[in-house]
């Protein structure tokens, strides 16, 4: 066997055996699926907290819209109550004849859920299809007023 086929092997195998400790590694960084971690710090945070006692970091939950006006755009919810109406002075204003002045709002819960509710209005809230007058979101929630739609997402 020539020295440049050994080299060869020699380097081959160094390189096979560095990608395995590198695989190794990475799976080991891994939680595990159950456990909740920080989008900030990436440490294990206890399921009942609702920001990250380490660095402070909260998941933000977003409005990404789907049709209507607004589509193609996204809202993060920063506020405690994020109000939906067609009325300046709301937080997301909706252009839309089916949309009452003042028509809902989402709440931010205490345990870091969400809350969406009808504020009254004259056409309903919709989500994932069915009339709501109240309801905590879930990620991947499809909420409709009016004519526009929009899909609830949390980290």
């Amino acid at each position: 066997m020539s020295t440049g086929a050994l080299v060869g092997i020699i380097v081959g195998g160094a390189v096979a055996v560095l990608l395995l400790l590198i695989v190794i590694a990475a799976k080991r960084n891994k939680p595990p699926a159950n456990q909740k971690v920080c989008g900030g710090c990436r440490r294990v945070m206890l399921p009942v907290w609702t920001k990250c006692l380490f660095c402070g970091w909260s998941p933000a939950a977003r409005l990404e819209f789907i049709l209507g006006p607004m589509a193609n755009q996204v809202l993060t919810l920063v506020e405690e109550v994020t109000t939906i109406g067609s009325v300046a002075g709301s937080s997301v204003v909706l252009a839309d004849p089916a949309v009452s002045k003042k028509h809902a709002g989402i709440r931010k819960l205490p345990d870091g859920g969400y809350e969406l509710a009808d504020f009254g209005s004259t056409n309903g809230v919709y989500v994932n299809g069915h009339k709501v007058p109240k309801k905590t979101l879930d990620q991947g929630d499809i909420i409709r007023v009016g004519n526009t739609e929009a899909v609830f997402k949390k980290e």
